[in-house]
């Protein structure tokens, strides 16, 4: 049996092209990276009273007993600390690439919009259908133009969840730069128009990224050309 050919049968179902751009006033990605997680488990096995020594002993068998090696742990402490997705890095665990809006972040808005939207906003009704009726074309995400070179930092104190005690917590952003990205839009899934409706709402009302309460994350649609 011969092989549907995948750009006919986008044809036949509907797609739509559509070059975007979204003007952002400030961005924080924050993402979680798995390293962090391997940097989790090794501190649980570390006593905070510990010397210098000790906690170097403990550092050791933790990561014999997770299977990894010193020197994956010295990488992980470098790319834990990455602020931002990239592309096209010189130096991987530096992430000193383009930063981009990665596709699952600016998907996971589209949902979170289809939640919260008012009645008179056009939305998608399942969220498996946002992944499977919104792609990208080329880049994985809306390209930014900027590095973390151009990273500025947000400080603010934040509760600890199990107390009142507050502590600083720092966040690099990225600010006043246009977000541009070619999407593919099933129209059996939400129109091009009516995702730029509920696009521009949820940039308005929601934001993408981290600390939306504090005012970071919301843009303005500037260009939507469908093809």
């Amino acid at each position: 049996m011969a092989t549907a050919d995948p750009a006919l049968e986008e044809v036949q179902i509907g797609w739509k092209t559509v070059d975007a751009s979204l003007l952002f006033d400030r961005y924080i990605a924050q993402p979680y990276w798995p390293e962090r997680n391997l940097l989790i488990n090794v501190a649980k096995q570390l006593h905070p009273k510990w010397n210098d020594t000790k906690k170097e002993q403990g550092i050791n068998a933790a990561l014999e007993k997770l299977g990894k090696t010193r020197e994956e742990y010295n990488r992980a402490l470098v790319r834990a600390e990455r602020a931002f997705y990239t592309v096209n890095d010189k130096n991987p665990d530096q992430g000193d690439g383009e930063i981009i809006i990665p596709a699952r972040q600016f998907l996971s808005f589209v949902n979170h919009a289809s939640m919260k939207a008012p009645k008179a906003i056009p939305k998608i009704p399942e969220k498996g259908l946002t992944f499977r009726g919104i792609r990208f074309a080329g880049v994985e995400g809306f390209t930014t133009g900027k590095t973390k070179a151009d990273a500025e930092i947000f400080s603010r104190f934040v509760k600890l969840e199990e107390s009142n005690q507050r502590t600083l917590s720092e966040s690099p952003y990225i600010s006043d730069f246009t977000a541009r990205a070619t999407l593919r839009v099933s129209e059996a899934v939400i129109s091009a128009s009516n995702l730029r409706k509920l696009i521009e709402w949820g940039g308005s009302m929601l934001g993408i990224g981290a600390a939306r309460p504090q005012g970071f994350g919301g843009f303005t649609v500037t260009n939507w050309d469908v093809r």
